[in-house]
């Protein structure tokens, strides 16, 4: 699992269901908070630490032995009918995994309503206010990083493809750019490459 996966998972959003940021101040907030390299590595870090939390979930063992079985059966040039029932199987207790994590995720980020609430519902959540505290970051410094890291890449790609006619609202053209520049750096640590 790669390390910025991890925090999806840890944080219960999907990186294309970013709160709704509604409030003027946290657009203008954005628009001048700028991403780094050290950041990032810090960000992941905090990542790693969840991840290692979530190990230790008996549903996130279960999805782990499941995926790898999947996996291998997938792999096989004939599948038998045995093993296209048990792909099903698996397919079907894989989802019912994903809605009880949908469920019972400690931080649910989907509906904040502004970077106080979001950080807010981080803060309360004790293992990732610790790992944060251990990285020398604030709940809404990290809000107000994995909102802008979604933001900019999000208009990278579309900068990139030629899509991208201006600025969005709310989005620091230098992250823009900073994601771009740092894009194999960035994928390097989306791939479980490690990190600083």
């Amino acid at each position: 699992m790669n390390t910025l996966c991890a925090l999806a998972i840890a944080l219960s959003v999907s990186p294309f269901q970013m709160p709704k940021l509604v409030a003027d101040a946290d657009l203008r907030e954005l628009s001048t908070y700028t991403l780094t390299m050290d950041t990032v590595n810090k960000v992941a870090r905090v990542n790693v630490a969840l991840l290692e939390l979530a190990k230790q979930d008996p549903r996130y063992a279960e999805e782990t032995k499941l995926k790898q079985e999947m996996e291998t059966l997938r792999k096989k040039d004939e599948p038998t009918e045995a093993d296209e029932k048990r792909m099903e199987a698996i397919a079907a207790r894989l989802e019912v995994l994903d809605e009880q994590e949908d469920k019972n995720s400690p931080i649910n980020l989907n509906d904040a309503k502004n970077i106080d609430e979001m950080s807010a519902r981080i803060q309360a959540f004790p293992p990732m206010a610790a790992a944060l505290r251990k990285e020398g970051l604030t709940a809404r410094e990290f809000s107000k990083f994995f909102l802008a890291m979604l933001q900019s890449g999000f208009a990278a790609g579309l900068q990139k493809a030629g899509l991208l006619k201006e600025t969005p609202e709310g989005v620091n053209p230098a992250n823009i750019k900073f994601v771009i520049e740092h894009e194999q750096e960035l994928k390097k640590l989306q791939g479980g490459g490690g990190m600083q």
